[in-house]
C-alpha cells in the first residue's frame, strides 16, 4: 500500500500558522462549514454512549463498570447518530473525541457535531487527535484556569482544519487504518517474543 504513495506535485502555504503547507488542491475551511451542531434531545430509549481519551466514542457499559451511575433522566441526554462526531468540551484538547459508532445518547454537558455533506467524520476524528490539532484547540478554548477549560460550539466553529476533496480525506483515512494495523500486529509480534525470552 505504501508504494502507491506519490509525494504531492504542488504545495502551497494553507495561511494558517500552524497548518503551515498543504497540498495545492486542498482547502482549509473553519468547523463550521465542515460540521452543524445536533442538539437533539427525548430519545431516552437509546443506549447510552460514553467519550474516552483513550477508545473515541463507545457504547457504555454499564453491567461491567466498576463506577455504577444513575441516569436520572435519559431525555435531558443528546442524541448522536452513527457518524456524527461527539466531544467532551472540558477535554478535547487532550482528545476525548471520536464518531458515534451506532445512534445513541452523549451527556448533555458534551457537544455533538453533524458532518455536512463532503466531510467524511472518520478524517476529521484522525486530524483533530493530531498534537498540533489538539493544541489549535487548547488556543480556542475557555475558562478560568486551563484544567477547566472548554471548547464550546462557537470556538469550535472558528477554528481552521484541512479539507482535502472527500474522496481523498476516504482514501488518508483507508491508508490510516491499515498502518494501524501493521503496527498492531508488530507490537503482538514482539510482545510473543518477550513472553518466550
Amino acid at each position: 500500500m505504501t508504494a502507491a504513495l506519490k509525494p504531492y506535485p504542488e504545495m502551497k502555504d494553507s495561511g494558517v500558522e500552524w497548518l503551515g503547507e498543504v497540498p495545492a488542491h486542498w482547502e482549509v475551511r473553519r468547523n463550521g462549514r465542515l460540521f452543524a451542531q445536533r442538539n437533539e434531545t427525548g430519545f431516552g430509549e437509546l443506549p447510552v454512549l460514553e467519550v474516552s481519551l483513550r477508545t473515541g466514542v463507545r457504547v457504555r457499559n454499564f453491567e461491567n463498570s466498576d463506577r455504577k451511575q444513575v441516569m436520572s433522566d435519559r431525555d435531558k441526554y443528546k442524541r448522536a447518530l452513527a457518524g456524527d462526531i461527539a466531544y467532551n468540551m472540558m477535554r478535547m484538547w487532550q482528545g476525548a473525541l471520536g464518531v458515534a459508532p451506532v445512534d445513541g445518547l452523549i451527556s448533555p454537558a458534551y457537544v455533538v457535531a453533524r458532518p455536512l455533506p463532503g466531510t467524511v467524520a472518520a478524517y476529521f476524528e484522525r486530524l483533530f487527535r493530531t498534537p498540533a490539532y489538539m493544541q489549535e484547540v487548547d488556543n480556542y478554548s475557555r475558562g478560568i484556569v486551563k484544567d477547566r477549560n472548554r471548547l464550546y460550539w462557537e470556538d469550535f466553529k472558528a477554528i481552521p482544519s484541512c479539507y482535502p476533496p472527500p474522496d481523498e480525506q476516504t482514501a488518508i483515512v483507508h491508508y490510516l487504518d491499515y498502518v494501524d494495523r501493521r503496527v498492531r500486529r508488530l507490537v503482538r509480534a514482539k510482545r510473543r517474543l518477550i513472553v518466550l525470552l
